[in-house]
C-alpha cells in the first residue's frame, strides 16, 4: 500500500515537473525572433493566410493554452522546416523508437560490463587488479561518448565489423550501443568498486572474517547488495547520457533516430519538433528519478523506514 501511494506521489510530482519544463521550453523558443519558418519566404498575402491557418498571429498565451489542449489529445503540431507542413506525429515515434532500442541496448551493455568487472576489482582491494583499474577508470571516465563513437567507427571500418546502422541487422546495433555504454559502465565500475571496497574494509566485514567467512562468501551474501546502490543512484543520469549522447553518435552511424532529428531541427530552425523532442528528453529524465526513488524504497529497508 505504502509503496502504491509513493508510485502515486512520484507520477503526479512527474507530470507537474514535465509540465513545467514544457512552458519553460514553450515560452523561450517562441520568444525567439523569426521562429515562424513557415512564413519567411512568402508575400504578405501568403504570409497573412500562413498565418491565419496555423493561429501563429495569435497572442502567445492563447497559443500556450492551444497548444497544450493540442498536446493532451495527441497532436503535436507541425514540422514549420524540417518537413514543412507535415504532421509530427508521422515521423517522430519511429525516429524515437529507434533511438530508444539503440539506447536500451546501449543500458543493458552499462549493466553487463560495468557490474561484473565492478565487483572483480572491488573484491580485491590494492591488488594489482585494483590499482590498474583506477588507473584505467581515470583515463576512460573523462573521455566522452563521441570521441569511442569515433574510435569505434574507424575500428569497424578497418576490421569489417558492420557500422553502417540497419534495421534488420543487429550487429550493426552493436558498436553505436558500445560508444553509448561505455562511458557510464565506467562510471558504473568506479562507484562500485570504491563501496565493494568499503564494505569489505568495515567493521562488520572484521567480525565476518572471524566467525570463519571467507571473502567470497561475505562478497556475496554481505557486500553485494550496498555496493549495488550505485546502480540505483546513477540510473537517471546514464538515461540521459544515453539519449544526450545518442544527438553526435547517431550522426556517426547514420541512425535515423531521435537524436538526429533534434540536431536536424536546430540547424533548420524547426522549433516545434525542437520543443517537443526537448521535453520528451526531459520527462524521461524525470521518470528515471521518479524509478529511483521508487527502487530505493524497495531494495533499501532504511528508506523504507
Amino acid at each position: 500500500m505504502k509503496l502504491l501511494k509513493l508510485i502515486g506521489k512520484n507520477l503526479i510530482e512527474f507530470i507537474i515537473v514535465t509540465w513545467v519544463i514544457l512552458t519553460i521550453v514553450y515560452f523561450l523558443i517562441n520568444s525567439i525572433p523569426g521562429s515562424n519558418n513557415m512564413t519567411a519566404n512568402l508575400s504578405d498575402t501568403q504570409k497573412a493566410a500562413v498565418e491565419a491557418k496555423y493561429g501563429l498571429n495569435d497572442p502567445m498565451i492563447i497559443r500556450y493554452f492551444r497548444y497544450i489542449w493540442h498536446l493532451m489529445q495527441g497532436d503535436l503540431g507541425i514540422s514549420t522546416s524540417f518537413i514543412a507542413g507535415q504532421d509530427i506525429n508521422k515521423f517522430l515515434w519511429s525516429r524515437f523508437a529507434t533511438s530508444f532500442t539503440v539506447g536500451i541496448v546501449a543500458l543493458v551493455i552499462t549493466i553487463v560490463i560495468g557490474i561484473p568487472l565492478g565487483i572483480i576489482v572491488g573484491r580485491s582491494p590494492g591488488k594489482a587488479m585494483d590499482v590498474g583499474s583506477s588507473i584505467i577508470i581515470s583515463i576512460f571516465v573523462s573521455i566522452p561518448s563521441v570521441v569511442f563513437a569515433l574510435l569505434l567507427l574507424l575500428i569497424g571500418k578497418y576490421a569489417g565489423i558492420p557500422y553502417i546502422y540497419d534495421k534488420g541487422s543487429f550487429a550493426t546495433w552493436i558498436l553505436p550501443a558500445l560508444a553509448l555504454g561505455i562511458s557510464p559502465s565506467i562510471v558504473y565500475i568506479k562507484y562500485i568498486r570504491t563501496e565493494m571496497n568499503r564494505e569489505i574494509h568495515s567493521m562488520h566485514a572484521k567480525f565476518a572474517y572471524l566467525k570463519g567467512a571467507t571473502r567470497t562468501r561475505f562478497v556475496i551474501r554481505h557486500a553485494l547488495k550496498p555496493s549495488l546502490y550505485p546502480i540505483v543512484t546513477f540510473f537517471p543520469g546514464a538515461v540521459l547520457g544515453t539519449f544526450l549522447g545518442g544527438m553526435f553518435v547517431e550522426q556517426f552511424f547514420q541512425i535515423p533516430g531521435s537524436g538526429g532529428l533534434l540536431v536536424s531541427a536546430i540547424q533548420v530552425k524547426d522549433y516545434n519538433i525542437i520543443l517537443i523532442l526537448v521535453t520528451i528528453y526531459s520527462a524521461m529524465t524525470v521518470l528515471s528519478y521518479s524509478l529511483r526513488d521508487i527502487l530505493y524504497r524497495v531494495l533499501d529497508p532504511r528508506v523504507r523506514r
